[in-house]
């Protein structure tokens, strides 16, 4: 036991370098998604934790009748099962034909602003209105006219009376059922209102001038809030439930009345297609992410069981069985992926949201980020890529099992060379020098090896490109983005290309270093021969060149395709927005890549001693 301990130890300390590769990808592909993953759900926490603590609405209750709603239906919506409390109030959209307001598209609510029952106007800016000359405007009003307090207006209407000539800006108002910077549309031309404007009823009378009678408005709306939903997150499936049932009760009262509930609420509407955006991204990207980790470790337990064929073989000789042998390595696969994922799901969760979130800004008035520990999506992706990992790692281990042991103990014979492409053709291969056709022998004579590094630079290329192309669809006017919406996509893009250029820097890296190391005794014997350093370096960097080279060219018309699908789900963008010089870039990056894991690993070249390579028997 103790000798299997310290061997299980050893392969640790010898392979370290391949065991912080393996975790450092599984640390990436888990960090990127549990990031992304945690963004919807914190995004509604927040939204849904100031909805609440500001006491919005549940429900606005419209009616159909001109005459809008009587003291008879008001009092059978406050009896409601269901309906804890009410406020009602009027409002009515100015449209650009009408008067309006100096031009602009403008909605009024005419309302006590002292009732603050249900979703109060919470006065955050300036003073009340003190006479009829004065209204309150919401923040919404400043993002998008540049309006201010103090500036005149001119409010008016086809039907209604009571406005003054010219009415004063004196405050600002943040309403809890508006909290988009976006334009809400109207309800007559559905186009974007410009100015949400707060009329009170206690110090200005409005009224619909019939002769020289003067009709109250009336009640077009009623906000409501639910019994028994107190602190439920309000995009919760319970508070769905809880407020759909309240909603049928209430518009069974009168066939005219129309009950909107939170999720029809356009800024919470706004906040769940986004949502569901982010998730697509967030579902899409780990496919990508598991098949480069399931490469990358497939390449590495490939080499690394390889390598210790005669450790194996000692193990079968002394009567280990082979599922102790195949824990060994399985083991050291599973290690790595949970040492990953725990550091990749939790600092993800913690980190990306906090970086992404400003972004929001452009589109919503945020409250304090709300930072609750989301990691479902982090906890499945890790999963998936652990349970992927382990299986590349025990099919590895136990195709060499079924080896006699008599054959692991014995060097594994050399593949046969044989003719590549190229040395059918003369004309080409008899002008090439002697390095060059070294190079291409090499490159086609263990075509496993080959497809595994192809591939692996193929996948981190494409999330590459994938990260630039969602970089120019969010800067194209054309898009079809909501506003603001492309800046956050934009600087989710910004993330995609970082991960994904760790990711490629993390593959190349980890194959060309595992590429020099069982090369060792071949470089030492180019040394023996005269090679310089440089030379020697060359010799195995040309060929990890033109393996990413064949990399990149698969990878960019599989990012072309990712984004073609990402945007189909997305229902915005199109691939003809791709800039061309993103995947001139993205093929640059990638060879940048190449460049500088080269530059890195040429020390470990060059310390390779000559004689105790030579000395290893082969």
């Amino acid at each position: 036991m103790k000798a299997y301990g310290k061997t299980v130890v050893r392969t640790v300390k010898s392979n370290f370098a391949r065991f912080i590769a393996i975790t450092a990808v599984v640390l990436l592909g888990t960090a990127f998604v549990s990031g992304l993953g945690a963004l919807p759900p914190v995004y509604e926490d927040t939204i849904s934790e100031y909805f609440v603590s500001s006491q919005g609405a549940d429900f606005v209750v419209k009616t159909e009748s001109e005459t809008g709603f009587s003291d008879e239906q008001l009092s059978s919506i406050i009896d409601t099962d269901g309906v804890e409390k009410t406020t009602a109030f009027t409002s009515f959209d100015t449209a650009s034909e009408a008067v309006s307001a100096d031009g602009y598209n403008a909605r009024i609510y005419y309302a006590e602003l002292n009732d603050d029952a249900v979703n109060p106007f919470v006065l955050t800016e300036g003073k009340k209105p003190e006479n009829s000359s004065q209204v309150l405007v919401d923040r919404y009003t400043l993002e998008n006219t540049g309006l201010k307090i103090g500036d005149k207006i001119k409010l008016g209407s086809d039907t209604i009376a009571g406005f003054s000539e010219e009415s004063e800006i004196c405050g600002v108002v943040e309403n809890p059922l508006v909290f988009t910077k976006e334009g809400e549309p109207d309800l007559i031309n559905e186009e974007n209102l410009e100015l949400i404007v707060y009329v009170d009823s206690s110090v200005t009378e409005l009224y619909v001038p019939i002769g020289a009678m003067k009709i109250p408005l009336p009640v077009t709306d009623v906000y409501v809030k639910a019994s028994g939903v107190e602190g439920m997150n309000i995009f919760s499936k319970d508070y769905a439930d809880i407020t759909n049932a309240v909603k049928e009760r209430i518009e069974a009262i009168d066939e005219s009345f129309t009950c909107l509930t939170t999720r029809e609420n356009y800024s919470c509407a706004l906040t769940e297609e986004y949502s569901d955006k982010i998730n697509v991204v967030a579902v899409i990207f780990p496919i990508f992410f598991i098949v480069v980790a399931g490469l990358v470790v497939l390449t590495t337990m490939t080499r690394l069981i390889e390598e210790e064929r005669s450790v194996i073989g000692c193990y079968k000789t002394l009567g280990y069985s082979n599922l102790r042998i195949a824990l060994k390595y399985m083991g050291f696969s599973l290690t790595c992926c949970v040492l990953g994922a725990l550091i990749g799901v939790f600092a993800g969760v913690w980190i990306l949201p906090a970086v992404i979130f400003p972004a929001f800004d452009a589109l919503f008035f945020f409250p304090t980020l709300v930072l609750n520990l989301h990691v479902n999506m982090g906890l499945i992706t890790a999963a998936i890529m652990t349970a992927v990992i382990v299986a590349v790692t025990a099919y590895v281990v136990l195709s060499d099992l079924k080896t006699k042991p008599a054959d692991l103990l014995k060097p594994k014979s050399p593949k046969p060379g044989k003719k590549i492409f190229l040395e059918h053709v003369p004309f080409i291969w008899k002008r090439l020098k002697f390095k060059y056709k070294s190079t291409y022998r090499n490159v086609f004579r263990y075509v496993k090896h080959l497809i595994m590094t192809v591939v692996s630079v193929a996948g981190s290329t494409a999330l590459v490109l994938a990260g630039f192309g969602l970089r120019d669809v969010s800067l194209d006017d054309n898009a079809g983005f909501i506003g603001g919406f492309s800046d956050t996509f934009a600087l989710i893009s910004t993330v995609i290309i970082l991960f994904a250029a760790a990711l490629c820097i993390l593959v190349i890296y980890n194959l060309t270093n595992m590429n020099i190391g069982e090369r060792k005794r071949e470089i030492a014997t180019l040394k023996v021969l005269g090679y310089r350093d440089i030379e020697v370096s060359g010799y195995i960097y040309r060929e990890v060149l033109i393996m990413s080279i064949f990399g990149i060219i698969i990878g960019l018309p599989l990012g072309f395709g990712l984004l073609y699908f990402l945007f189909e789900y997305l229902g915005f963008g199109d691939v003809s927005m791709i800039k061309w010089y993103s995947y001139v870039i993205s093929a640059a990056l990638t060879l940048v890549f190449v460049g500088f894991v080269d530059l890195l690993l040429h020390r470990k070249i060059r310390k390779i001693d000559m004689n105790d390579s030579l000395k290893t028997v082969e």
